[in-house]
């Protein structure tokens, strides 16, 4: 678990490190290619464990074929929780405050047959790996607020469907098995996102 001074300068580390790797990306591609096969887009997201966690995602891909990308994902998810059954008793009230992160990136594969392409739907499987990071403070009733912060990997594998709205937009359901390992310890959680994706160039 890392100090508050220390934790906030691994967190502007990590993000400039992700801007640094997101501008040499688009430096490095190709003027021509910069758009065609780039897949963007975000929504709500939900992550059970830690009294269950709900915040955004945003995410991105890079369509090698109509069936297969490599999938990017940021998700940043909270939850504050009070322990009420405390709060008439000689410790008082006490709240739990948790922010967890992850930044994973791995294959994703869409499947199509002639069934999917008649109701626009296309079905997709994903393995994603990268990191997590979890925050959480406890607050008690006349006592020192308590805080503790720890980054580690994580992995996830999952799947879900995009249901074509137009040949750029489509609405996407994921439900996934995330793995943390926080603490070096291992804690298996739900990932359920609910969004919008836009891709560059039509979806064949």
């Amino acid at each position: 678990m890392r100090a508050p001074i220390e934790e906030r300068f691994f967190s502007a580390k990590r993000s400039l490190i992700v801007s640094l790797l997101v501008v040499a990306t688009l430096v490095i591609l190709p003027s021509g290619a910069r758009a065609q096969g780039l897949e963007v887009g975000g929504g709500w997201s939900h992550v059970t464990n830690d009294f269950g966690t709900d915040g955004f995602n945003v995410g991105g891909a890079w369509w090698f074929t109509d069936r297969v990308s490599i999938a990017a994902d940021y998700d940043s998810t909270w939850d504050a929780s009070s322990l009420s059954n405390f709060a008439f008793i000689e410790i008082g009230g006490i709240a739990i405050n948790s922010h967890l992160q992850s930044f994973l990136t791995g294959p994703r594969v869409t499947f199509k047959t002639g069934w999917t392409d008649q109701h626009k739907l296309l079905p997709f499987a994903e393995a994603e790996f990268g990191v997590s990071h979890l925050n959480q403070k406890l607050t008690q009733v006349g006592q020192p607020t308590n805080s503790a912060s720890d980054t580690a990997f994580a992995w996830m594998v999952g799947g879900g469907v995009d249901y074509m709205l137009s040949s750029h937009w489509s609405a996407r359901g994921n439900l996934d098995f995330l793995r943390t390992h926080f603490a070096n310890q291992g804690q298996s959680r739900l990932r359920l996102v609910l969004g919008v994706r836009y891709i560059f160039g039509k979806r064949q």
